[in-house]
């Protein structure tokens, strides 16, 4: 009991704290404090927080007791002035009176009836009930308070903290305190954190609306933007004005994040319970995974603790079922949006227009918006999570593979249907650099991890450029094969038609190839030229034309000569690099030119040399246009090629002898 009553002296600091002056706190006790200022004894103030002693003068006419504690003699004020103290907002004040009034009416625990001590116990009783209520109310409205009288609010806690100090000692005196025992623990604690958390249950308990099926879409977005409103002004106040007014080892804002992420998180399950589809699903996930933790590192102030309270604000299942719904929502919305820009492509195609030109090149929006759906699904997936961003990516992988097989079906029903159309081989070309800037985008996407996929969009875009590279190569051998017939030939010698019929058509094709993109056009120009070179030597090789003189074989071997130079020009101006090729028909006109049979004989050493893959036949093909070279000689000649030159590593490129062209397929 000793211990017990030690505990209940002040300290001056305890005071300072609440701002009270001696003066302020007694001029509330009584009326007659202010006109006859009658100090008597002293008494000491108990304060939870130190264990010094504070004096202050009190009205002789308030005093209805003394008690002798530790040896000084207490005043103790009445009920009635103490719930004058309560009813002035002097919380600190009266619970430190109520607790020496607590004391005397308790401190000797008797068997017997007192009708007159039980009445006074029970007004003791009744001005606890009455701060209690007081108390609470201002920890009910904290949030208010803290902003309006922050003092209050501290003299509440610190109420709420002595009170909780005396159960404690009550608890570990419990045998020798007395009949205080019966009232202690009084448990402000629990009732105070109680009142807390249904302040918060009822500050957030007004955020989700009751609504009809009709809004249930908007239900979501409207919740989630009331919510973060509210946390965003909630944290700052609990921040900034309540946590002032607790002692920093009370932690009062673990306790405050708590009570909302408890409320916070029966909002959601109860938000995802209303089954939020396709799009009204993103900002929930993003509320959960970037919001909500933003939020909470306001008031933790930890980045790690934020994302763990973000981590079980739903249970897993349902987590793993709203990204079912968002992922679906995604995929979904991902195949209507390709599908529309295909749409549009082809009622292009169906125009009959060239398409547009922009830097010089044909050019289609399709690529760019299958691109930017592509991104932006990843890009929006990405502000969730990284993880969820690498799934989103997959996803739109398979999405833009599905969406290519589509593309490359409409290319060919366009062949089939527009072969003849003005504007084929536009369209054509059209659709090659459409596939050449998804290539491209596929090819540098350093985030594509997913191989397997990855290989299988590649593979459909190959198969499509190598289809429409086939085609602009045919169609102009389509056009050239008649004029290429003529070459080499009595009617070539007589006419110089069929070689100016090829260079038209030929140029009349390239300048539509420039449509093209870099590569694509380099690529396709460089099959042009070697196609074009081996066609002419496959002319050579069908022994069309006979030479029975020297001027006609000088003539023949001056034009095939001027042609090839006249081929070269025009490929060369066509931005061709593959200046070997004009070497082949060069060197087989010089053949054909020379009458010495060694200077023959070097000049084929130095084709086979260029060419490895040119056979005797070749070479006796050529030496028949000549006409006049004897048997014994063309043998001398041939025996050349018995030299070991092996051309299995001679480049593809190399090989104009022995390739097959494109004539010969159609």
């Amino acid at each position: 009991m000793k211990k017990f009553k030690s505990h209940l002296v002040g300290d001056k600091k305890a005071i300072a704290q609440n701002n009270f002056s001696p003066k302020t706190e007694c001029s509330g006790i009584s009326p007659k404090l202010n006109v006859e200022k009658k100090y008597n004894k002293k008494w000491t103030i108990f304060s939870p927080f130190s264990h010094k002693k504070e004096t202050t003068p009190i009205s002789t006419d308030n005093i209805t007791d003394t008690e002798e504690i530790n040896g000084e003699n207490i005043k103790i004020l009445s009920e009635k002035d103490i719930k004058v103290l309560i009813e002035q907002k002097q919380y600190f004040k009266a619970d430190c009176h109520l607790i020496k009034l607590e004391h005397e009416r308790y401190a000797h625990d008797s068997t017997e009836i007192d009708e007159d001590l039980i009445e006074e116990k029970n007004k003791v009783e009744s001005l606890y009930e009455l701060l209690s209520v007081e108390i609470f109310t201002v920890a009910k409205n904290s949030m208010n308070i803290s902003k309006e009288n922050a003092n209050l609010l501290k003299m509440a806690v610190q109420v709420k903290t002595q009170e909780e100090k005396l159960d404690q000692m009550c608890l570990e005196e419990k045998g020798t305190c007395g009949g205080i025992a019966k009232v202690r623990p009084r448990g402000w604690e629990a009732k105070w954190l109680d009142t807390l958390e249904q302040s918060v249950n009822q500050r957030l308990g007004e955020l989700l609306p009751n609504v009809s099926d009709v809004d249930k879409a908007k239900l979501p977005i409207e919740c989630l933007v009331q919510h973060h409103k509210q946390l965003k002004e909630d944290f700052d106040t609990i921040v900034n004005c309540i946590k002032p007014c607790y002692p920093q080892e009370y932690n009062i804002c673990e306790k405050y994040v708590e009570y909302y992420h408890k409320k916070c998180s029966s909002h959601m399950e109860l938000i995802v319970e209303s089954g939020p589809k396709g799009k009204e699903v993103y900002p929930i996930l993003h509320w959960i995974y970037i919001c909500y933790p933003k939020l909470m590192n306001t008031i933790t102030q930890s980045e790690e603790t934020s994302q763990e309270l973000s981590s079980t604000l739903l249970p897993e299942s349902m987590i793993s079922h709203l990204k079912s719904e968002y992922f679906s929502a995604l995929q979904a919305d991902a195949r209507m949006h390709m599908a529309n820009s295909l749409h549009i492509e082809e009622e292009n195609w169906r125009r009959e227009e060239e398409p547009i030109v922009l830097n010089e090149h044909y050019h289609s929006e399709l690529p760019i918006d299958i691109i930017q759906i592509i991104e932006g699904a990843i890009q929006d997936t990405r502000t969730l999570t990284n993880e969820m961003a690498d799934r989103a990516l997959d996803i739109m992988l398979r999405e833009a593979h599905s969406f290519l097989e589509c593309f490359q079906r409409s290319a060919e029903n366009l062949e089939k249907s527009n072969f003849n159309n003005a504007n084929f081989i536009s369209i054509t070309i059209l659709i090659t650099n459409c596939c050449e800037v998804i290539r491209n985008y596929i090819d540098t996407n350093e985030k594509i991890t997913n191989v397997e996929i990855k290989e299988k969009v590649l593979s459909i875009l190959n198969e499509m450029q190598k289809k429409r590279k086939d085609i602009l190569l045919k169609t102009l051998f389509c056009n050239l094969k008649p004029h290429c017939k003529k070459l080499v030939t009595e009617k070539w010698f007589e006419s110089s038609d069929p070689i100016d019929k090829i260079f038209e058509l030929l140029e009349e094709h390239l300048t539509r190839l420039l449509k093209l993109k870099a590569p694509l056009y380099q690529n396709l120009l460089r099959d042009i030229h070697k196609q074009l070179i081996t066609e002419y030597i496959i002319r050579i090789m069908k022994k069309r034309l006979y030479c029975k003189t020297e001027n006609k074989q000088k003539s023949v071997a001056d034009q095939i000569e001027n042609e090839a130079a006249q081929l070269q020009k025009i490929f060369t101006f066509y931005q061709s690099e593959d200046t070997f090729l004009e070497s082949a028909l060069l060197k087989i006109a010089e053949i054909i030119r020379l009458k010495d049979v060694l200077a023959i004989t070097v000049e084929v050493a130095a084709l086979f040399q260029d060419f490895p893959d040119v056979r005797k036949h070749h070479i006796e093909a050529i030496l028949y246009i000549k006409g006049n070279v004897k048997k014994s000689d063309e043998k001398q000649i041939l025996n050349i090629l018995n030299a070991p030159l092996n051309d299995a590593g001679t480049s593809k490129d190399m090989k104009l002898f022995t390739t097959s062209t494109v004539l010969k397929t159609l």
